[in-house]
């Protein structure tokens, strides 16, 4: 019975806006770099960190988790810079998003 109720409190979440999935985009990859690192030190992990030789030049993504939530930070020279994740680690992150802080000025 226990994967029941399991599956059950899986499938309650599934409605909940603050778990959806967003975007945060056009980003810097200063402002990624310096996200992935404040993350980290705030505890959550790095399970993914793209190494190639263009690290951080032409491409760079870093995957991160805490518990349940999973961040993708990601950049590239001609889409710029994003972090997808659920849109309640989001909100925490918005100070990073260059248009909500168009808005606020």
């Amino acid at each position: 019975m226990t994967w029941i109720s399991e599956f059950v409190r899986y499938l309650s979440v599934l409605g909940d806006p603050r778990l959806e999935p967003g975007t945060i985009e056009g980003l810097p990859p200063f402002a990624l770099r310096q996200t992935a690192d404040a993350l980290t030190a705030a505890g959550w992990i790095t399970t993914y960190e793209y190494g190639g030789d263009d690290a951080w030049v032409d491409y760079a993504r870093v995957d991160l988790r805490k518990g349940r939530s999973k961040l993708k930070l990601e950049w590239d020279q001609e889409s710029g810079g994003s972090i997808d994740g659920p849109r309640a680690v989001l909100d925490e992150l918005r100070v990073l998003d260059p248009w909500t802080q168009a808005r606020q000025h």
